[in-house]
């Protein structure tokens, strides 16, 4: 990290550290906000030209203008591609010429607060709710694909009735609590700290921490999901993405190297395999676990 970036957080830290015997509440909401900003990348709204071929439009959620991009007939089955935290919809344009070769509609966005949409704060909870918003809008959604936490929104939504055939996750992870413990050691944020933040994330969206967890979100997964992982991702630990996929009930597990969080996006043989199990035309992997029996109500 450079010096000039290091020095902030390292302010911020000691904050956090003084205030565990002072004012866990306020530096809980403190938290709360930082927890919930995403990092703004500078090439986001230049990155929105590479979509300059798609027909472009706006989806209001909340007060929000949520950028939009299509490609394709309005009359084919359509794909929606969800980027994840700190990215934009730009980063899922190699997805978009294999599905529109297999005779896709291609839909992709920015969340809140994200490339050229509007908003200042938001959360996993917040991106699955977009999503919904977005596909509910555009008619009709055939298949997601879903990029880190755009992954872990797309489980969400479809728990929450979202209706979809097929998924595709990449470098996906749904452990609220292993990353919160990490933002947690990256800003030396007690555990008091920690715990007023989490309950201020519950009461802004309106959700329990613990449902955000995958064994109670399984039961209600009941579409086919092929989750990609690299050995190399040092963003969200390979290991997480296995246990994304064991805990989804028949989900694929495929597994490349060498290509990190972000550059997998790009890959060829990885956006033509995800092109083709939407397509049902591979079965490219093995199942991760098996699928869960008798689906319980949701909670």
């Amino acid at each position: 990290m450079p010096h000039s970036a290091a020095l902030p957080r390292i302010s911020t830290n000691v904050r956090f550290a003084a205030s565990r015997w002072l004012f866990p509440e306020l530096a809980g909401a403190l938290a709360e906000r930082l927890f919930l900003a995403p990092p703004r990348p500078k090439d986001a709204a230049a990155a929105a030209l590479d979509l300059i071929d798609a027909r472009s439009g706006f989806v209001e959620h909340k007060g929000r203008a949520i950028a939009t991009w299509r490609w394709g007939s309005r009359e084919a089955p359509a794909v929606l591609l969800a980027h994840g935290w700190g990215g934009y919809a730009a980063q899922m344009r190699a997805f978009v010429f294999p599905l529109l070769s297999a005779g896709y509609r291609v839909i992709a966005f920015d969340q809140p607060a994200h490339g050229v949409s509007e908003g200042r704060l938001t959360g996993l909870p917040d991106f699955a709710d977009v999503m919904a918003e977005v596909a509910w809008h555009h008619g009709e959604v055939h298949a997601v694909i879903g990029h880190s936490m755009g992954g872990a929104a797309a489980a969400i939504a479809i728990a929450r009735g979202l209706r979809v055939k097929r998924v595709v996750t990449v470098g996906a992870s749904l452990d609220v609590g292993f990353f919160s413990r990490q933002f947690a050691r990256w800003y030396w944020v007690p555990q008091r700290v920690l715990a007023a933040m989490q309950a201020a994330v519950e009461e802004r969206f309106g959700v329990r921490w613990a449902d955000l967890d995958l064994a109670k979100l399984a039961p209600r997964l009941n579409a086919p999901v092929l989750a990609i992982h690299d050995r190399d991702d040092r963003l969200v630990p390979w290991r997480k993405g296995v246990a994304f996929a064991q805990g989804w009930p028949g989900a694929r597990l495929h597994t490349t190297r060498g290509l990190g969080h972000r550059r997998i996006l790009a890959d060829e043989r990885v956006t033509a395999l995800a092109a083709d199990f939407i397509a049902g035309r591979s079965g490219v992997a093995g199942i991760a676990a098996p699928a869960v029996p008798n689906p319980a109500p949701l909670y």
